[in-house]
């Protein structure tokens, strides 16, 4: 998110909160895009929301949070499916707040299966008479809430039209007195406490390591003759239709952009890899089902084997975006050296996209905002006199001069982190065990890791556009650095030719040259130099990765840049090979950056391929994708498409309704997407299909 918008509309957002028609505007606003991203029709969706204006419910911001919770979900409309798994949404009914939400996170779904409601009940019961009163009543009332929900699914359950009835009361009956016993009871708990999680206005929500947490009740059904492994499969593919349900609803920036990512696979701690029929399952019933989401990401190592890289790259070849990749080898050892316990780092999870966290133990918040490598050096080019510019007499007088200008851009960040302030969340409080140690909350540094993460993007526009300036300034003085400003400032009119030498620049960000690779890392050193001293109100650090969402919105608060982006052009994206050769070349290039101390918050290398380039070199891929684990990339995601594929459905959408590109770090369906990300993408193909190579 800006910094500019945390610090101006953030504020009148929470001063909104406070009042009973600031609230319901703020719905308004909300239900507005939702509606119109559910209809695809301005007018449809006006009409839908002014005809369910009653039904829009805020709960009293009083009450304490646990009250609240009883209060909306007491208000929740039930709607009860005829067959397959329960899951069921009420857009109209929300949770009031005064400050910033925690979300973006994993809970420990691994506590709902081990755990009744009466066991938490039980728990908090025994700490009352301790001193924090405030914390132990609040998770108390949201039980007690949780509960009264329950049972009236129970009795919807009972008046529905099922031929399952007795099965799915005795599943809900068993949250609240039992540990989950089966696989099938086990899905269902999980896509309770999601839809209670979303419900209460949580955002972003992932699943976890589904395939490990739920590893044990599967094969104690198999091994008991409960369950086949073929049922197992058609429960797995429900189980993520149900998650993709109320799709519009749950995206947040962009259609697609839930955070729902399913985590399999791993490393584990005496070396081992870890996968089980699971792991294998949920690629499947992804690849079969073509959904945009829940996405999946596959944590790889050197010893994971050869056919399960067969079946990611297969179901990569489908265009659905899943998985992506991330390699254990690099990610662990990287979150070790931070700070996290051996175990926490063995067992991460990620964030919406890729960020990875600590699963059921911090705060984590990986997405807090975004830093533009950019903006600093535009910054010196835009606002400094022609004589302090010509004054810059050499590269290492710019260089330090960017510095001084990216530490105060970090400066300006760090004064907008520090006056967070989050809600209370009673719900997260729950399955973060430190929290119910201390009895704090998570919002007031209860948890055992309090880190805030931020994005990052244009590293490659800045880098080229630092390396451009060496070269034609001070190397080849082709131009004083005034004169090649001067273009810049005039957005490279009348400079075709010199803007082509700019763009395909033969050193360039991405390329195995030792040059550009220490200029990347000095400028990322830099940054990590303002954020490693840094300890927030609850002692936790700040991280940071080389990979954001806003390569578009950000770009277009940003003039022309000397890597030959003219004036609001988006960034480049990721770690991208739209400029290089050949996609071992980006490997060993992303191998070599510097991931070190609190530049592990996400860094991901993204692939354009045509389907037919892998479908004719599947073997050679996947002895690619092997490699490049073994090289040491940290993480790696595919879009594959084509660009007369894209072209066709920008210019008729209606023949490609199902078409699924990869965006961020989620997936999406085509023709939800903006006209600039449509275009980019286009871009991008055109531009990798130039370049395929191995």
């Amino acid at each position: 998110m800006n910094i500019y918008f945390k610090k101006i509309a953030v504020p009148i957002f929470n001063k909104a909160q406070k009042s009973n028609l600031g609230r319901k505007s703020i719905n308004i606003a909300f239900l507005t895009r939702k509606f119109i991203w559910r209809f695809n029709n301005t007018s449809t969706a006006g009409i839908y929301l002014v005809k369910n204006m009653h039904k829009i419910f805020n709960t009293n911001p009083k009450l304490n949070y646990g009250s609240q919770i009883k209060e909306l979900l007491d208000k929740v409309n039930i709607n009860i499916a005829d067959d397959d798994f329960i899951f069921f949404l009420d857009e109209f009914k929300n949770l009031s707040y005064n400050n910033t939400k925690i979300e973006n996170i994993s809970i420990d779904y691994s506590k709902a299966l081990n755990n009744s409601l009466h066991d938490f009940k039980e728990f908090y019961s025994q700490k009352k008479a301790n001193k924090n009163i405030d914390f132990i009543q609040d998770q108390l009332d949201m039980l007690e809430g949780t509960e009264l929900f329950i049972l009236k699914i129970i009795d919807a359950i009972k008046s529905s039209n099922r031929q399952d009835k007795d099965k799915y009361i005795s599943f809900f009956e068993n949250i609240i007195n039992k540990k989950a016993t089966h696989f099938e009871e086990a899905l269902q708990r999980i896509l309770f406490f999601n839809q209670v999680l979303w419900q209460t206005g949580h955002l972003l929500n992932g699943l976890g390591r589904l395939d490990k947490i739920l590893n044990d009740l599967y094969y104690e059904d198999i091994n008991n003759n409960f369950l086949t492994k073929e049922e197992a499969f058609n429960l797995i593919k429900n189980f993520i239709k149900s998650l993709h349900s109320y799709y519009w609803y749950k995206s947040n920036a962009l259609m697609g952009d839930t955070g729902q990512v399913i985590i399999l696979g791993g490393k584990e701690t005496d070396g081992t890899y870890f996968s089980n029929d699971l792991t294998y399952l949920f690629i499947e019933a992804i690849k079969e089902l073509q959904l945009p989401d829940p996405k999946a990401l596959l944590r790889v190592s050197k010893d994971t084997s050869r056919d399960l890289i067969e079946l990611s790259l297969k179901t990569m070849n489908t265009g659905c975006g899943s998985p992506l990749l991330s390699n254990d080898d690099i990610v662990i050892n990287k979150m070790i050296e931070f700070g996290y316990d051996t175990e926490d780092a063995y067992n991460y999870v990620v964030s919406a996209c890729w960020e990875p966290s600590a699963v059921g133990k911090g705060i984590e918040q990986n997405n807090l905002n975004f830093f533009t490598f950019l903006k600093p050096l535009n910054n010196i080019f835009d606002n400094e006199s022609e004589e302090f510019i010509n004054s810059i007499n050499d590269f290492d007088k710019l260089f330090e001069t960017y510095k001084t200008y990216l530490k105060n851009e970090a400066n300006n960040l760090i004064g907008i982190l520090d006056g967070l302030e989050f809600n209370t969340d009673p719900i997260l409080s729950m399955f973060i065990e430190n929290c119910n140690a201390n009895q704090l909350d998570i919002s007031n540094g209860g948890a055992k890791y309090n880190h805030y993460g931020i994005t990052t993007v244009s590293l490659a526009n800045t880098v080229n556009s630092l390396y451009n300036i060496k070269q034609f300034v001070f190397e080849d003085k082709r131009f004083s650095l005034a004169e090649f400003n001067k273009m810049r400032k005039n957005n490279f009119i009348d400079c075709d030719d010199l803007l082509e030498q700019l763009k395909n620049n033969p050193k360039h960000f991405g390329c195995d040259d030792e040059e550009i690779i220490s200029l990347t890392n000095e400028i990322i050193d830099s940054l990590e130099n303002c954020f490693k001293d840094y300890r927030n109100k609850f002692g936790g650090q700040i991280k940071f990765g080389l990979s954001a969402p806003s390569y578009i919105s950000a770009g277009e608060e940003i003039s022309a840049s000397f890597d030959g982006r003219k004036n609001r052009e988006p960034f480049s994206t990721h770690i991208s090979a739209d400029l290089n050769k050949d996609y071992t070349e980006l490997m060993r290039f992303a191998s070599k950056i510097d991931y070190d101390g609190c530049k592990f918050n996400g860094n991901v290398v993204d692939l354009m391929v045509s389907p037919n380039f892998i479908k004719n070199n599947f073997e050679k891929f996947a002895d690619y994708i092997q490699l490049s684990i073994k090289l040491g990339f940290y993480q790696m995601q595919m879009n594959v498409i084509d660009s007369k594929t894209l072209i066709e459905a920008k210019a008729h959408p209606e023949l490609h309704t199902n078409l699924i590109v990869r965006v961020w770090g989620f997936s999406s369906y085509f023709n939800d997407l903006p006209l600039s990300y449509k275009d980019l993408l286009i871009e991008r193909a055109i531009k990798n299909e130039r370049n395929l190579a191995f």
